[in-house]
């Protein structure tokens, strides 16, 4: 058995999952993957394993699926996870009227269902250690509504909530919960989720850094990191600015996310 401690990474395919994972294994954790798209969890497994010299073990799974929750459940087993990310997303942008109807539930499914049910399997065995963290990835959007992302936002804002109430459970447990929330990411989710045009402007930041961010913060303990000043400002307005403003002003930026040539 190996004496390295263990992490686990879901979305970790691409983007800021990959980021986390890589940056876990420069760390010294031996990891397990957890995504879609098994080829590109291979290809992740390879270079940590041969780069970093630890053992990653491959999960395949649909998580927007109850039979892909099932089974990545399964696949991790009763193992002793020191270290779990929750970053697995799906998003759409649009108006909700048009949407389509299945990938509306699916971002529920993945961004809300899995992560409750992958963090309600590793807790109670990091509990009964006394020892463990999570680190839960939400978004700026978690703060504010999202016209022509709606569900996408309600989603982070569900992580959101969720997080600040088990981190108040956690309390003198041993075990530490982080709440990350970057801003645009020029990841392929953005493109995939339907953005036709601009991608986030000055304010978008590499999945590189925000991983770092991220996990240096989990590390130390710390609640709620917000990658990047610029998106650190956004949260801050967000509460104190009126909902219906905010709510004006993000249905402006989605439009031009829309509407703007691709590039």
């Amino acid at each position: 058995m190996s004496a390295r401690p263990l992490g686990l990474v879901t979305g970790a395919s691409s983007g800021i999952g990959w980021s986390i994972a890589r940056a876990l294994a420069s760390r010294g954790y031996d990891l397990v993957v957890v995504a879609r798209r098994v080829d590109k969890l291979h290809e992740l497994a390879q270079s940590l394993s041969s780069t970093c010299s630890v053992t990653v073990d491959v999960v395949g799974a649909d998580l927007g699926t109850v039979e892909g929750v099932s089974h990545c459940l399964q696949a991790l087993g009763d193992r002793a996870f020191d270290v779990v990310v929750n970053n697995a997303v799906a998003g759409w942008i649009g108006e909700f009227a048009d949407a389509p109807a299945d990938r509306q539930t699916e971002i529920v499914d993945v961004n809300c269902r899995a992560l409750i049910a992958i963090t309600r399997h590793v807790l109670p065995g990091m509990i009964a250690r006394h020892r463990g963290r999570l680190l839960q990835v939400a978004s700026v959007a978690g703060f504010m509504p999202g016209p022509l992302s709606s569900t996408y936002y309600a989603s982070k804002a569900f992580v959101v909530s969720h997080s600040e109430a088990l981190r108040h459970e956690l309390a003198g447990s041993g075990v530490t919960l982080t709440l990350t929330c970057p801003g645009p990411v020029a990841t392929e989710f953005q493109r995939s989720s339907g953005v036709t045009g601009v991608m986030g402007g000055a304010a978008m930041m590499s999945d590189v850094d925000v991983a770092e961010i991220s996990v240096d913060a989990m590390l130390r303990g710390r609640f709620l990191v917000v990658p990047g000043p610029a998106n650190r400002l956004l949260v801050a307005l967000s509460a104190i600015l009126p909902r219906r403003l905010q709510a004006f002003f993000v249905a402006r930026i989605q439009r031009a996310r829309l509407q703007s040539p691709a590039v």
